[in-house]
């Protein structure tokens, strides 16, 4: 869809990029792979995906003579949902327990 300028509207953010490769269960990418994943063609994958390298968000590198082959330097963030349930997740051991178990002087 088009906004009200005439521009196409975003349908896929770097966020949404970026959950795809932490979804993958190869280390990394191709342009195909992420838009197969993707509600958007192969072209606005790569050039999203330029515009992440541009700011080393992904890495690159050629493949062969005409492939290219993409990674995540960054994790996506977490939903806000998530980030809650982390804040109020009880420790899995407190402090103090850390330090019985491994030793740890303070």
């Amino acid at each position: 869809t088009r906004d009200d300028g005439g521009k196409f509207e975003e349908k896929v953010t770097e966020q949404d990029i970026l959950k795809v490769f932490d979804r993958a269960d190869e280390p990394v990418l191709t342009t195909s792979d992420l838009a197969d994943a993707l509600p958007v063609g192969r072209d606005a994958v790569y050039r999203r995906l330029t515009d992440m390298h541009d700011d080393d968000l992904v890495g690159r590198k050629k493949a062969g003579a005409n492939a290219v082959v993409w990674w995540a330097k960054v994790a996506p963030r977490l939903s806000e949902e998530t980030e809650k349930d982390v804040e109020d997740a009880e420790p899995v051991m407190t402090h103090d327990e850390v330090k019985d178990k491994f030793g740890i002087e303070t």
